[in-house]
């Protein structure tokens, strides 16, 4: 029994450094985040952004030289990759079972379906799903610091995601009403989509006429997504699918705004919109920071597993994306919008009595 174990550690070993490379990109690529947004590769701790941002320039032509200065400024914004860890110790043979029994069945070749293969892709498969369920929004690297025993310990805790970084931006005042990148919206469901969503693409045209004429993406929840869908068939008695670019666009942008659900946003009604190229994600891919190592400890029935490898998200500029309140996704705002609509739908029917 020992000298079969052995030969498994072994096989998952040469397997581990033989295809190394193909399970990191496994780990970190081939999901909604390289799909939907823009990749950043080779970051090794930190990468600054810089946003080149000029006031109007243009003026009357006359004869004299009459240059003005200061027109330009820097907007600098920095993407950070942190090292988020795999450590396993797990045997092997209590695996075995249960793989036999799906993949050796009359007709399938076990070569197939080499258990090392098998064990390790399952790994790193998780591994992706980790960065798409919780980090990309929802990570906040204050966790490891402030958070639960188990929070220390969760993905969560290795960086901050993309709502982390908006709830910061609020905070800090640097997206906001008065700045017009923050377009509250109140609570989004199945009998509003369509006007909350049209509201916020057409005040941040207001607030940034560009986007009128530029393909943006409009980040949401699949839930949010659904509301819009059921909310439209039900106005319009179709669904507004375009099977000819495979997307659905936001109804009056000209086929400019691209309706994204994320599956990473979960059930929020948070909405971003901005242009794909804004939404960073940041990997050091296959870089010395960047290993899978399958070693046999001291117990010679058990493997351990190490992963190791740096990830980060950013926005490259807050003046290009457009967000609705952080509170949209509390209890309380759905309330205060519920009783906003029983008040105006009461107020409506004494106006007509």
């Amino acid at each position: 029994m020992a000298a079969k174990n052995a030969v498994v550690i072994t096989d998952i070993q040469a397997y581990a450094e033989k295809h190394e490379k193909e399970l990191l990109m496994l780990a970190v690529g081939e999901n909604e985040l390289t799909e939907k947004c823009t990749v950043l590769a080779g970051v090794k701790d930190k990468h600054t952004m810089t946003e080149l941002e000029f006031k109007s320039l243009v003026k009357p032509y006359k004869k004299d030289w009459d240059p003005e200065g200061d027109k330009a400024a820097l907007i600098p914004r920095t993407l950070r990759v942190e090292i988020g860890q795999v450590e396993l110790e797990e045997e092997p043979l209590s695996y075995r079972k249960t793989y036999l029994g799906s993949f050796m069945k009359d007709g399938v070749d076990p070569k197939d379906h080499p258990f090392a293969k098998y064990f390790l892709e399952g790994v790193v498969i998780r591994v992706n799903n980790d960065l798409v369920d919780e980090a990309a929004f929802w990570g906040d690297i204050a966790l490891k610091e402030s958070g639960t025993d188990e929070q220390k310990k969760s993905v969560a805790a290795v960086n901050d995601g993309w709502m982390t970084i908006l709830n910061k931006e609020i905070a800090a005042g640097n997206v906001s009403e008065v700045k017009g990148n923050l377009i509250p919206t109140g609570d989004i469901n199945p009998s509003n989509a369509v006007a909350k969503l049209k509201d916020i693409y057409r005040k941040a045209a207001k607030k940034a006429p560009r986007i009128r004429s530029r393909v943006t993406r409009m980040y949401m929840s699949y839930e949010t997504y659904d509301a819009y869908t059921d909310n439209y068939q039900a106005i319009n008695g179709a669904l507004p699918y375009n099977k000819e670019f495979e997307h659905t666009f936001l109804e009056g942008s000209s086929r400019k705004c691209i309706l994204t659900p994320m599956r990473g946003m979960k059930d929020s009604k948070r909405i971003i919109l901005t242009e794909e190229w804004n939404m960073v994600y940041g990997v050091d891919t296959l870089s010395d920071q960047e290993y899978i190592e399958v070693f046999n400890p001291a117990n010679p029935k058990v493997m351990g597993f190490l992963l190791l490898m740096a990830y980060g998200f950013q926005f490259r500029s807050l003046n290009a994306l457009f967000t609705n309140e952080a509170e949209v996704d509390s209890d309380e705002s759905a309330s205060a919008s519920a009783s906003a609509s029983a008040s105006a739908s009461a107020s409506g029917s004494a106006s007509g009595s």
